[in-house]
């Protein structure tokens, strides 16, 4: 990555059954959780997210993060029930977490140049810290995304919803068994977005755990993300 030369960072890339080089596709980013890797969300999903993909049409990105370790350039603070690093930091957090949001946006510059992407129709889904990456991508860079999903995450009492009423859907999600998250909390959030003229709605999924609530509304996820075709927008 051109902050950190020499050092490359995985991503990966789903490209749908229908999908043609000369024609201009969807496409969906996909933030992994904590300590986990851009293989994680199509490894978690048992093979979900390519269906989806191919049912709707749309590309699938899944950025590394950097490290996978930090927050997508939120630096908000983590639960403390989160495992502990396996070795001490080499750099601060928030050095890992502009790392990490950089990442981000380098794979997406590079899924829209690679496989001609419609910069009106780019949505963003995460699930635990990568709800937190979506609610901080979608604050720092609104104009970027179509509609977004955030399902599982940590709180964020003073996150500024206000930021939000350009998207034109926002999708909560929580899982109805987190023992992590509290599903109050994505409530409350969902709750003030919507106070604020933000599009929003929110869904808990009863049985849901913390790892696999996102996975089981994942085909009303797209079909969200599909009713939603805006136009204008630029990256």
């Amino acid at each position: 990555m051109p902050e950190r030369p020499g050092e490359e960072v995985p991503y990966r890339v789903y490209l749908p059954s229908g999908w043609q080089a000369d024609r201009a596709a969807p496409m969906v980013v996909v933030l992994h959780g904590y300590a986990a890797s851009a293989a994680s969300p199509f490894d978690d999903a048992g093979g979900a997210l390519q269906r989806e993909a191919d049912r709707h049409g749309f590309v699938i990105v899944a950025p590394n993060g950097y490290n996978g370790m930090a927050d997508y350039g939120a630096n908000l603070p983590l639960p403390s029930a989160l495992p502990a690093r396996a070795a001490p930091r080499a750099m601060t957090p928030q050095a890992e977490s502009a790392l990490a949001q950089a990442d981000v946006l380098h794979v997406i510059d590079r899924a829209m140049a690679d496989y001609r992407i419609n910069p009106a129709r780019v949505y963003m889904m995460g699930n635990s810290m990568g709800m937190t990456g979506v609610l901080h991508l979608a604050r720092s860079f609104p104009e970027k995304w179509c509609a977004i999903s955030a399902s599982d995450g940590p709180p964020w009492p003073n996150y500024p919803v206000e930021r939000l009423r350009s998207i034109s859907g926002v999708l909560f999600v929580h899982g109805g068994r987190d023992t992590l998250a509290k599903s109050a909390d994505t409530q409350r959030l969902a709750a003030r977005a919507r106070a604020a003229g933000v599009r929003a709605r929110m869904h808990l999924v009863p049985d849901g755990t913390h790892g696999d609530a996102w996975v089981r509304y994942l085909p009303e996820t797209f079909d969200f993300f599909a009713a939603h075709r805006c136009s204008g927008r630029r990256q």
